[in-house]
């Protein structure tokens, strides 16, 4: 394998960080407000802009689009792209994305021109390196071209464009997308423990083994650039590393510096890579990370545990081997400040390849576990891989599961907006739009005292309103059999309690328990406290109702019987903005009443019905 060693001559006059950046993410890492909140990766579908992605993911009422319930996205603002067709031309999209209600968007940044890209070729192999040319001139300079940052330093230049125009509404730019990805031929160095032959953990990654084409010090640079002028432009903002793979790739960024020599530590370059970045952003696909298996020296062969509870605990496995990489370097809250946690891509497929865990059944109950798990490990954003599928076409001549991960199958063949959803999306929908909002409650789940057998949580919100989410573990390989019983707490076995399946999104129909003791089986079931009855009840007393182009909002409410009632509207955090009504008696029957949206300002509310002591409550969108 020949390697061209190129090192990059290190200016002479190197700059000091901008005045409004004087701190690193060892010194400080800005709070994460939001509870965890669902997500989805948008892909690029012909036919269908952006804004019609969003509108499917997140639902909007104004476009009587109902969605899956997404609370976030994330989109991406390659270089290219922008170089050909404007820093600002997509603009308009992302003041879509917040007007129906988007939040926190994480968006990968990087993917350079031609005319930006560098040409040194650091592996015969491979050809040129995929980063920005220039990596190395100053960051900063005096002004005298109109920007605070070198305009020589193409990276700077298109990072600082691009944070100015999206700062408001961007919370995280994650730097690249999969930086770690193995490039043509696999060679498992990834992979490999520490001590074996060519492995990360000892090695610096060979430039011919992976994406970037060029030495791990480079990456550390964009990080390092990125870190410094997305503070200095948007100093909340929150930069995260792409979605990486491998462990050991983490610690050779954790490890070295941006010393495009040999990465060590030098006055110029006096931090490693742990300082740029706030938030680790981390991929996962259990059926082929090796979640799945583990090697049996008596058999000398693996174990397979290819089912849904495996898969879902591989999302937290490797949640905590990054863990410990960060820990490792001190990343920990005692040394320096712990980062915070996105998995921005996860699935499993819905069809079976090379004998890996897939199925429909599989997929939908892979999904409901994986995000609760997630809400539990305080994973901030869970991003499904894919919005659609592949297109029958693709599917046929090119099949590979990830064509066959999608929250909708192919949105290429069917007219816009009568798309339809997988089994997998199904499930998501469900759970998106139950847990929504709701933060996992530790001490509720700890007082169910579940068995070894039985998996699941209690999620609550503001209100006090709570979901369990259970099922039955099972540990058969290549089954999602299983089935447990389960004697429900006094406060969970109330008959009239509802419960929900993992298809409730689709058919809204609840059952109601009738015995102290749950039959589970490996499908997750959600069970609603007395106070969340209204929240899965397909006939619920309050609807919401907004047309494209009118001004008035009309709102249905119905009672069984005679009642004083309270009707508001309330912002998103319980803030009441307009009194409707004011313990008004009314009922029984039905009634409707209008508002104008002009009485409150543009923004995302909440319909609040009050009666006796029940809350309902309807989630708008004024423009």
């Amino acid at each position: 394998m020949a390697i061209k060693l190129y090192i990059t001559i290190v200016f002479v006059f190197y700059s000091l960080l901008s005045s409004a950046q004087v701190k690193t993410a060892n010194d400080f890492v800005p709070p994460y407000q939001s509870d965890v909140f669902f997500g989805t990766n948008m892909g690029y579908f012909p036919g269908w802009t952006d804004e019609d992605l969003a509108t499917i993911s997140k639902g909007d009422p104004v476009r009587e689009v109902e969605g899956i319930g997404s609370e976030t996205l994330r989109p991406a603002l390659f270089g290219h792209f922008l170089e050909k067709w404007g820093y600002d031309a997509r603009i308009s999209a992302f003041k879509y994305y917040k007007s129906i209600g988007i939040e926190d968007i994480v968006c990968f940044i990087g993917e350079p021109s031609e005319e930006q890209r560098e040409r040194t070729i650091y592996c015969d192999e491979t050809g040129p390196s995929n980063h920005y040319r220039n990596l190395y001139e100053p960051i900063w300079d005096d002004g005298e071209n109109g920007t605070p940052v070198n305009d020589n330093n193409d990276f700077a230049l298109y990072v600082y464009k691009t944070v100015s125009l999206y700062k408001d509404y961007v919370k995280i730019w994650e730097i690249w997308n999969e930086p770690d990805l193995a490039d043509r031929d696999f060679k498992g160095h990834s992979l490999a423990p520490p001590g074996s032959s060519g492995s990360w953990w000892d090695n610096n990654p060979d430039p011919c083994e992976y994406k970037m084409r060029a030495p791990v010090f480079h990456y550390i640079r964009t990080l390092r650039i990125a870190y410094e002028v997305i503070k200095s432009v948007q100093p909340d903002g929150l930069v995260a590393t792409g979605g990486v793979g491998y462990p050991s790739f983490m610690d050779a960024v954790c490890r070295n510096t941006d010393n495009p020599v040999d990465g060590s530590i030098s006055d110029q370059f006096a931090l490693k890579g742990g300082a740029y970045f706030d938030v680790l952003s981390f991929h996962c696909y259990p059926h082929i990370d090796g979640s799945l298996k583990k090697w049996n020296m008596s058999k000398f062969k693996h174990d397979l545990f290819r089912h849904t509870d495996k898969a879902a605990q591989g999302v937290v496995e490797a949640k905590n081997r990054f863990k410990k990489v960060l820990h490792t370097y001190g990343y920990d809250g005692k040394k320096y400040p712990a980062k915070h946690w996105i998995l921005t891509e996860v699935n499993i497929p819905r069809k079976s390849f090379n004998n890996q865990l897939g199925s429909d059944e599989a997929q939908r109950n892979f999904t409901i576990k994986s995000m609760v798990l997630a809400k539990r490990e305080n994973i901030r954003q869970y991003h499904i891989y894919n919005l659609a599928e592949a297109s029958p076409h693709d599917m046929q001549v090119n099949l590979t599961e990830f064509n066959t991960m999608g929250v909708y199958h192919s949105l290429l063949d069917v007219p816009k907006y009568e798309m339809t959803l997988t089994d997998g999306g199904i499930a998501y929908k469900t759970t998106a739009q139950l847990l929504g909002g709701m933060h996992f409650d530790y001490d509720k789940t700890a007082a169910l005292a579940m068995t070894a057998n039985v998996d699941g949580g209690v999620f609550s919100d503001k209100l006090g309103r709570s979901i369990l989410v259970i099922w039955a573990k099972t540990s058969i390989d290549n089954s999602e059999a299983g089935s447990a019983d389960f004697p429900l707490p006094i406060e969970w076995s109330n008959p009239r309690m509802s419960v929900a399946a993992w298809d409730y999104s689709r058919i809204k129909k609840l059952d109601k328990i009738d015995s102290e003791i749950l039959t589970l089986s490996t499908s997750p079931i959600f069970i609603f406290s007395a106070g969340a009855q209204t929240m899965g009840n397909a006939s619920a007393p309050l609807e919401v109702i907004q047309k494209l182009g009118e001004q008035k909002v009309t709102i249905n409410y119905n009672l069984d019987k005679k009642a004083f009632i309270d009707l508001d509207i309330i912002n998103k955090n319980g803030k009441r903005v307009k009194f409707l009504l004011n313990q008004k008696q009314v009922g029984p029957g039905q009634f409707n009443l209008d508002f104008s949206k002009n009485a409150v300002p543009s923004g995302v509310y909440f319909v609040r019905l009050l009666i006796a002591d029940k809350v309902i409550t309807e989630r708008i969108v004024i423009q």
